[in-house]
């Protein structure tokens, strides 16, 4: 029991910070809060893997001049709207709906 209780508590925090993403370029960040943006961008790219394993394509070319200019920027947060991240959510979704059916069959009280 504790087990489906757990998973459904990760789903729903992998569900809320990436909401809190797709929601980021249409807020004004209070100034308080800037310095928590960067950490919630690299916990939803942790979120997003999965998705960019399968939507990027694989290509080495130009690779030394985009991680030069990503060594030169700052960390902001996201300027425009990412339709990556609904996709993101529509496959935590699913997978939310799978592994607690599965849970569900694993540990259902015999009786």
């Amino acid at each position: 029991m504790i087990f489906i209780r757990l998973a459904g508590l990760f789903f729903a925090f992998v569900q809320i910070t990436l909401a809190l993403r797709l929601i980021l370029p249409f807020v004004v960040v209070p100034p308080g809060l800037v310095e928590y943006v960067p950490a919630l961008v690299d916990i939803t790219d942790l979120w997003m893997a999965p998705v960019l394993a399968v939507t990027d394509s694989f290509e080495i070319t130009g690779v030394a001049d985009s991680l030069a200019s990503a060594a030169e920027s700052s960390v902001s947060g996201p300027d425009a709207f990412e339709p990556l991240v609904l996709v993101a959510m529509l496959f935590w979704v699913g997978a939310a709906m799978f592994g607690i059916f599965v849970l569900r069959l694993i540990f259902r009280p015999v009786g």
